[in-house]
């Protein structure tokens, strides 16, 4: 495949490895394993990655791994052989998938080889060269394989067919599957692609899987293949549903992402401890390793960081940072705290938003606390407990694996490595991809009490039943979204999001939710995830301030409580719901959806009358 320009977020989110890419010229191609990177274009393995290496102990202690790596930037080597660049010339392994092709005049079906860079290739019906197209259509099954669209057996009826004539694929120019159709000229078989893409979900088995062979002795199964790591195939047994190559559910990354947040210990060490671990400061933690003697490391880390960190801090925090940083600085979570890992990150962070802060890494400055027995200053004063501007923080985000077709409720971690390796038993060290964003951001921690009393009421729970016999048949990725309250404080999230870029100068895009919605924990973090090691301009933070930010959070209820989509919308989301599953009530792209990548549950969850409906709405 040809090389493709790529960001170090996305490869760590929707164009990780297993995901499909598309090239400027609409070709696409699949991102290869974990093991396959940090190599050149001669496939030689890099022997140092440490300016590579991240270190965020919260997340390795969860994830159970050896390292953390973001993705290679490349570097061209220099002409001077006197100046000597480090790790040049490394790439990330891209595969050319589909494999199947069709020449652009004739239609005839070729299949490529997965390191093909060039779609101009000779046709075997025109006997020139020709340019050929992707087939749009590929196959996946639950365990996250990925295979070509098996065209000679679906159109000969029968996995086992032996006639290896050419095959033409036509449309009619529908809208339709059944417009499509593949022929083989050799024997004249035809069949059209009519209901490729279903699939039973009661008995987990698909339309392509029963119906590829005709004679019925057998199902088709998934093939199994692994494009992302080369052509080896595993034997699997799942359904293989067909689907179009640019769908979302592809390929749906599972991340995990935890703030950087103050130690216990003073400020001056927190400090000394950030600038060490910061990825610029590799040379001085090797030298540290060098150096004998207390005193000697304390002296060489005060002139090392001589630009970095105040010159009155004290040799004893200097001495506590060492002792922090020479301990490995491994949290050590009990078994019993990692059954939810998520909820422990969200946990520390959310007992760190809700006081003050003001570190190198995190800064947070309380703007509004809801006062009991005070005068209430507007409509919304009695919703929120409390309202916090986040000046400065750091996000470290790690991809551990992916789903394809659904989503599957959260198991243990380490059951999705395997899908991003290669060979995971071969492996030198268990790492997974990370990217680290500064950004700034506004906290909102929602009314514990009045959300408590509002989901007790008999309208809320009748209609919240309602919606749960509805999505009963569904395997959640988490339980805990499963309350009115989660619902309704994830719906707001986005249409705050919504309203925020309206004014703040950042693209939706560029703007995430963060929710914390544990027991007893209800907040919503909205913050931008696209800024670089200086942080950002301040273009969202400055919408916190006490004068502005009621006013912005009035305009998104009023967004709330219509869409252009209604009466339909809100009809449909109570009868029989949306999007995937039925899983959101009255919400679609016309009102409550932002980018999925903004988004932690990918638009799902979301409803608009637990929000603003007149009868069961929180701020009704």
């Amino acid at each position: 495949m040809k090389n493709l320009p790529m960001r170090r977020s996305k490869l760590v989110g929707t164009e990780g490895p297993g995901a499909l890419v598309i090239s400027p010229e609409g070709e696409t191609a699949v991102v290869g394993a974990l093991d396959l990177w940090f190599r050149d274009f001669y496939g030689n393995e890099s022997s140092d990655l440490k300016e590579f290496e991240v270190n965020e102990p919260r997340l390795k202690s969860v994830l159970k791994v050896d390292k953390f790596y973001t993705p290679p930037e490349f570097r061209k080597r220099s002409t001077n052989k006197m100046d000597v660049v480090p790790n040049t010339n490394l790439i990330i392994p891209l595969m050319r998938f589909p494999k199947w092709h069709y020449c652009g005049y004739c239609k005839t079906l070729k299949e490529f080889e997965l390191d093909e860079s060039s779609s101009f290739a000779d046709c075997p019906e025109c006997i020139q060269k020709r340019i050929f197209k992707q087939v749009p259509f590929v196959v996946i099954c639950e365990h996250g394989h990925l295979s070509d669209f098996p065209w000679r057996e679906w159109v000969h009826g029968s996995e086992e067919t032996n006639c290896k004539g050419n095959l033409i694929i036509k449309t009619s120019g529908g809208t339709t599957l059944d417009s499509w159709s593949v022929s083989c000229k050799a024997c004249n078989s035809s069949r059209d692609l009519n209901r490729i893409t279903s699939e039973k979900k009661e008995s987990g088995t698909s339309y392509l899987g029963d119906n590829l062979n005709k004679n019925k002795n057998a199902p088709y199964t998934c093939p199994g293949e692994r494009p992302w790591c080369g052509t080896e195939k595993e034997i699997c047994s799942a359904a293989p549903v067909a689907i179009l190559r640019n769908s979302i559910n592809v390929y749906m990354a599972r991340k995990i992402s935890a703030l950087a947040i103050p130690g216990d210990y003073t400020d001056s060490v927190d400090a000394i401890v950030s600038a060490v671990q910061s990825p610029s400061k590799m040379t001085v933690r090797e030298n540290l390793k060098l150096i004998a003697g207390v005193d000697n490391r304390v002296q060489f880390l005060r002139n090392s960081l001589r630009f970095d960190i105040d010159k009155n801090t004290s040799d004893e925090d200097f001495h506590e940072a060492l002792l922090y940083l020479e301990s490995g600085t491994q949290y050590q979570y009990t078994e019993e705290e990692l059954e939810r890992p998520g909820s422990l990150i969200k946990e520390k962070e959310f007992e760190k938003l809700i006081g003050k802060v003001n570190t190198r890494e995190l800064k947070v400055v309380p703007e509004w606390t809801f006062e009991k027995n005070g005068k209430e200053e507007n409509y919304f004063s009695e919703y929120f407990e409390r309202i916090s501007r986040v000046l400065r923080l750091k996000e470290t985000t790690a991809l551990y694996g992916f789903d394809r077709k659904d989503y599957k409720s959260m198991s243990d971690y380490s059951s999705y490595y395997h899908l991003l390796y290669k060979n995971i038993e071969d492996a030198k060290e268990l790492w997974l991809p990370v990217n680290e964003v500064y950004g700034e951001g506004i906290f909102l921690q929602f009314n514990v009490k009045k959300i408590k009393k509002w989901e007790s009421s008999s309208n809320v729970k009748a209609y919240f039943e309602n919606y749960l016999a509805r999505v009963s048949h569904v395997n959640h990725r988490e339980e805990m979204i499963l309350t009115p309250g989660n619902i309704m404080m994830h719906t707001f999230s986005h249409f705050l999001i919504d309203e925020l870029a309206n004014i703040c100068g950042y693209s939706r895009a560029s703007i995430r939710e963060r929710l914390y919605l544990d027991e007893n924990q209800c907040g919503v973090l909205i913050y931008i995830s696209a800024g670089d090691a200086e942080g950002t301009l301040g273009g969202l933070v400055r919408l916190g301030l006490k004068d502005k930010i009621f006013h912005i959070i009035d305009k998104a209820k009023n967004n709330a409580e219509w869409c252009s989509s209604d009466p339909v919308c809100t009809e449909i989301g109570t009868t029989q719901g949306q999007g995937i599953n039925g899983i959101n009530g009255a919400a679609c792209y016309n009102c409550s959806h932002i980018p999925e990548t903004s988004c932690e549950y990918w638009n799902l969850y979301l409803d608009r009358s637990l929000l603003v409906d007149p009868t069961i709405g929180y701020f009704r």
